[in-house]
């Protein structure tokens, strides 16, 4: 895990230090928009236990999420961009009610690069999230009645989230946008934590200068 956030951090710097050198540091307007996102997560295998510490099983989180969420940036030069955003994934696997949902959020620090129309572009996410996650071992009925075979966990993290993704610009205003990222938890590794590359689709509007 170290080696990976090492080699994250390098990339980032000669981006950031690339876009620097060829676009300066002119404040010239700003963007921001909504994104819905999937993907593809896995977590390590987990043992369940009863209150008495014995085992029932060998469970994973596995399975596409679903999620929503959105970020505003502040653009300099012609290439960087800081601000900051936030999303909420829901993935539900396993027996019906089942549920891991990762809020995430941070400083949002990325590089593009006009080219026409299309402005791809690459950055991080720094910031933090939660995760909570809802096991049950049957179906529960449709009633008022508690359930005892559930299980509920709740954690915080420190979170980075490389990504990289393309904009078409459908007008000066308003721009399609596709991104992939991957959030890395660098604080509190757990076996329950869903890992994998979100894929997210959404519109980010415009303002900014000539």
């Amino acid at each position: 895990m170290c080696k990976k956030n090492f080699i994250v951090a390098i990339l980032a710097t000669l981006v950031l230090s690339s876009a620097l050198a060829q676009g300066g540091l002119k404040y010239r307007g700003f963007s921001g928009g909504m994104m819905v996102h999937t993907g593809y997560l896995k977590s390590n295998s987990f043992d369940l236990q009863t209150i008495q510490g014995n085992y029932i099983t060998t469970s994973k989180v596995e399975g596409m999420p679903f999620g929503i969420g959105g970020a505003a940036r502040l653009h300099f030069g012609k290439h960087l961009r800081v601000g900051g955003e936030g999303y909420v994934s829901n993935l539900r696997y396993g027996v019906k009610g089942t549920t891991s949902s990762l809020s995430w959020g941070g400083v949002l620090v990325d590089c593009v690069w006009p080219l026409g129309r299309w402005w791809p572009f690459a950055g991080l996410t720094v910031g933090g999230g939660a995760v909570e996650h809802v096991i049950l071992q049957a179906e529960p009925a449709p009633d008022f009645v508690a359930e005892s075979n559930a299980a509920y966990r709740e954690y915080t993290f420190m979170a980075l989230a490389p990504m990289v993704g393309i904009e078409y610009a459908m007008s000066e205003k308003i721009h399609l946008t596709f991104k992939m990222d991957y959030v890395i938890n660098l604080s509190n590794p757990q076996d329950d934590f869903p890992s994998g590359p979100r894929f997210f689709l959404g519109f980010m509007f415009y303002r900014l200068d000539d």
